[in-house]
C-alpha cells in the first residue's frame, strides 16, 4: 500500500478513529485507518468488557448527544446482528452531599426526553437493598452499558463492509507533503488530502504542542468473581456513587465479575504504554473500603483481579474535534476524557460534517481547538 493515495486517512483505531472511518466509508470516501496493532487493541482506551452509556450529564449538550448515541448504537446492532448496548439502567446514588447534583442531572435528562425516575430513601432500600449507603437516587431506565470490545469489533466490521482499509504501523508521523498530508510509519507512507488524527493518549507523540492541554492518567479497576446473585444481572444495575469517585457494573455469569472502577483525576503519566496490570497508588485500599461501606462486600471473600485503563483528558474534559490551526488538512479527534466511548456511534458523523463543511447542532465550540487551548490547568471531570 506504500505510496497509495486515499481521500482520508485516519490515525488511530479506537472508538474515535473507527467511528470516523466508518462514517467516511458510508459517504463513499476511500479511507485508510492506520493503527499500531490489530483492532481491537488491548491497550487502547476503547478496550474492555463494559463502558457506561447514560444521558445524565450536568451539561445539556452531552445529554442530547448521548440520547442520539443510544439510538445510533441500536442501529449498529441491527446492521451487525450483535448485542452491544445492554439497557440495564443506571443508578446515580447520593449520600446527601450530591443532592443538587442529582437534581441537575434529572432536569437535563427530562428536558432531553430520557426516562428517569427519582428514588427516595425508602424506595432505594426497597428496590435496591444491596446499597447500605445512599439517601436518594436517580434511575435512568434506558441507560446501561456497552460491551466495549464488541463495539469496537462491530465498528471495524461495518467499516470494512463500507470499503475502509486497515494497515498496521508504528512510529507514525504526520506532515504536509505538497498538496497532500503524509502519514509515515515504520512500514509504509500514505497520502491523503485530509488526515484525522484520533490517536488518544498517544496524540502528544505526534503533536508535542498538545503537552500542556492533554492529560493522561491511570484509572484502577477491580473485578470480584463469585459475588451473591443480588449483585449480578438482572437483580442489580450499573451505578455511580455520586458523593464518591466510584462507579460499577453488576456481574454477568460467564462474562464478567462484579466491576468497580474509579472516575477521578490522578497524577499524570508520561508513558501511555504503561502496564495495564497495575493500578494507581491507593486504589486497592480505597476500593475495598467503598465495597465494605456501600455494599457490605469484603474483597477477601471473593476471587479478585485488578487492571487499569487510561484516561486521555482535556483540561475541560470536553472532546477536541477540530481542524489543526497550523496544519491544513489535519483534523484532531481526541480527548475522550473518561466519558467519550458512549458517543462512538455518532462521533464519526460529527467529524465528517466538519470536514464536509456541514453545519451541525451536534458540534459545539466546546469541541474547538481554541477552547481546548484556553481551558484551565487541571481537568475537572464531568
Amino acid at each position: 500500500m506504500t505510496g497509495r493515495a486515499f481521500d482520508l486517512i485516519v490515525v488511530g483505531g479506537g472508538v474515535f478513529g473507527l467511528s470516523t472511518a466508518l462514517e467516511a466509508g458510508r459517504r463513499r470516501w476511500s479511507t485508510l485507518l492506520v493503527e499500531r496493532h490489530a483492532v481491537p487493541n488491548p491497550i487502547s482506551a476503547s478496550y474492555g468488557s463494559s463502558r457506561k452509556i447514560r444521558s445524565t450529564y450536568l451539561d445539556a449538550h452531552y445529554t442530547r448527544l448521548a440520547l442520539e448515541a443510544m439510538a445510533g448504537w441500536r442501529q449498529i446492532e441491527v446492521e451487525t446482528g450483535r448485542e452491544l448496548y445492554v439497557a440495564a439502567g443506571n443508578l446515580n446514588v447520593s449520600d446527601g452531599e450530591a443532592d443538587a447534583h442529582l437534581e441537575t442531572l434529572e432536569a437535563n435528562a427530562r428536558r432531553g426526553g430520557a426516562r428517569v425516575r427519582r428514588l427516595d430513601t425508602n424506595e432505594l432500600r426497597r428496590e435496591f437493598p444491596q446499597f447500605r449507603r445512599g439517601d436518594r437516587a436517580l434511575l435512568e431506565e434506558d441507560a446501561g452499558f456497552l460491551r466495549a470490545t464488541d463495539c469496537v469489533a462491530a465498528l471495524r466490521e461495518l467499516a470494512e463492509r463500507h470499503g475502509v482499509e486497515f494497515a498496521t504501523g508504528r512510529d507514525s508521523a504526520v506532515a504536509r507533503g505538497g498538496s497532500h498530508v503524509e502519514v509515515r510509519t515504520d512500514a509504509a507512507t500514505y497520502r491523503a488530502p485530509q488526515v484525522v488524527v484520533a490517536a488518544g493518549g498517544w496524540s502528544k507523540r505526534l503533536f508535542p504542542e498538545l503537552e500542556r492541554t492533554l492529560w493522561q492518567c491511570q484509572q484502577g479497576i477491580m473485578y470480584l468473581e463469585g459475588v451473591p446473585a443480588a449483585y449480578c444481572r438482572p437483580a442489580f444495575v450499573p451505578y455511580s456513587g455520586a458523593d464518591t469517585d466510584f462507579y460499577g457494573f453488576p456481574a454477568e455469569t460467564g462474562r464478567a465479575g462484579f466491576k468497580l472502577a474509579r472516575h477521578v483525576v490522578t497524577d499524570p503519566i508520561d508513558d501511555p504504554d504503561f502496564d495495564r496490570r497495575t493500578t494507581p497508588g491507593g486504589f486497592v485500599e480505597a476500593a475495598a473500603e467503598f465495597l465494605r461501606a456501600w455494599f457490605g462486600l469484603d474483597p477477601r471473600d471473593y476471587r479478585v483481579t485488578y487492571e487499569s485503563c487510561m484516561y486521555n483528558l482535556s483540561t475541560s474534559t470536553d472532546f477536541l474535534l477540530d481542524h489543526h490551526p497550523e496544519l491544513p488538512g489535519v483534523f484532531l479527534a481526541t480527548a475522550g476524557s473518561g466519558h467519550g466511548f458512549k458517543f462512538g456511534s455518532v462521533l464519526g458523523r460529527i467529524v465528517l460534517d466538519r470536514l464536509d463543511g456541514i453545519a451541525s447542532d451536534s458540534w459545539t465550540p466546546q469541541f474547538s481547538y481554541a477552547s481546548f487551548l484556553t481551558a484551565g490547568p487541571r481537568p475537572r471531570l464531568l
